[in-house]
């Protein structure tokens, strides 16, 4: 696989973006997330519009002065229920880049759980 990943804090609501992700698909001033029909996938996507399904990227998230969270309990508490996840725990998606370049699928089936040791 590759390096791009998301990670979801459940217990606390909120989801950390990889800034080299970010910067992958065009270093955009907005991101929004969809969901797949079969709950499988999540893409996040550059997003041009400001409207009540995107969220800001701030711009020193780029020149690397700090990272990036998005406070979603809504989104976390969805993919939790769609997934049987714990919301105790974290969990960390990989994901793949698509040929637009504008956006990523993260194939939520592949989730692992963070800090929690393998069998």
């Amino acid at each position: 696989m590759n390096d791009i990943h998301i990670s979801f804090y459940l217990r606390v609501g909120r989801i950390h973006i990889f800034t080299e992700t970010l910067r992958l698909i065009g270093q955009p001033k907005r991101i929004c997330f969809l969901i797949s029909s079969d709950g499988q996938s999540l893409l996040m996507r550059a997003y041009e519009t400001r409207d009540l399904k995107s969220h800001k990227v701030p711009p020193n998230v780029y020149n690397g002065r700090r990272s990036f969270e998005v406070s979603s309990c809504k989104l976390c508490e969805i993919l939790a229920d769609l997934h049987s996840w714990d919301l105790k725990h974290s969990y960390r998606i990989p994901g793949v880049l698509m040929q637009d370049r504008r956006s990523v699928r993260f194939s939520l089936a592949e989730a692992e759980v963070i800090g929690k040791e393998s069998s």
